[in-house]
């Protein structure tokens, strides 16, 4: 599964560069020199704002988000439930319709 992922990731871009470079797809003066720095500028803001995202939200979440102890209630499991009896309870006790 790997291999495919990397296999993928090496020959989308590299279809991309190719395809944009020829001139039946984009502007018949562009070479491929110009279509991988594109590319690249493209890829390279992806990814900055993707850091800055990231970032964003870590800050928020250490600021903002208060810290809660999780403590587990029975009532409150999703395991799946051994009888009919048992998932009909369990409906009716998620959905408060005692």
């Amino acid at each position: 599964m790997k291999h495919k992922t990397f296999i993928k990731i090496l020959i989308i871009p590299a279809a991309v560069i190719i395809f944009t470079a020829l001139p039946g797809f984009c502007a018949s003066e562009v070479s491929i020199k110009q279509a991988a720095v594109k590319f690249l500028l493209a890829m390279g803001g992806v990814a900055l704002s993707s850091i800055i995202i990231y970032a964003g939200l870590s800050i928020y979440n250490k600021i903002f988000v208060r810290r809660k102890s999780i403590t587990f209630n029975k009532d409150d499991s999703l395991s799946t439930p051994e009888n009919i009896d048992d998932a009909v309870d369990f409906f009716i006790r998620k959905n408060k319709l005692r």
